[in-house]
């Protein structure tokens, strides 16, 4: 696999986040493909890395996930990103409909002829639920 067809996967996938589509995202995975991220552990298999955006399009209808320059080494990349939504639905639990939720994350990618074969997403889960108002913290005292 060369820079270049990396580099194709990943604008790929960017314009499927970019399109808003849970189908697009999804196509850039490998059939047996797996997505890693605090929040859904390990799937497998292209159809159920769709239900994870569809998920995450259901609970947060206007997201926006946008990434910096990717870092590519052979077949795989890394992507620092950031992500923007306003709570619509369920989102792990009853959530305050209207509250924005921002975070930051990375991503490390590994690719094939296939697609993604890989992705693992790194981010603060918990901090994402009680900005979501799903988990409550109990105050220091």
């Amino acid at each position: 696999m060369d820079r270049a067809m990396v580099e194709q996967w990943l604008a790929d996938h960017q314009a499927g986040f970019l399109a808003r589509s849970a189908d697009a995202l999804a196509a850039t995975h490998a059939p047996g493909g797996s997505f890693e991220s605090p929040a859904h552990g390990i799937v497998h298999g292209r159809e159920a890395i769709r239900g994870i955006y569809t998920y995450w399009y259901s609970a947060f209808p206007d997201f926006v996930l946008s990434w910096g320059t990717p870092i590519i080494e052979g077949a795989r990349a890394a992507v620092f990103w950031n992500f923007e939504g306003t709570t619509a639905g369920p989102f792990f639990g009853e959530v305050r409909p209207g509250t924005t939720l921002k975070m930051s994350g990375a991503a490390e990618f590994v690719f094939s002829d296939e697609g993604i074969v890989s992705v693992r997403h790194i981010f603060d889960f918990s901090k994402a639920l009680v900005t979501a108002g799903v988990m409550k913290i109990k105050p220091t005292t």
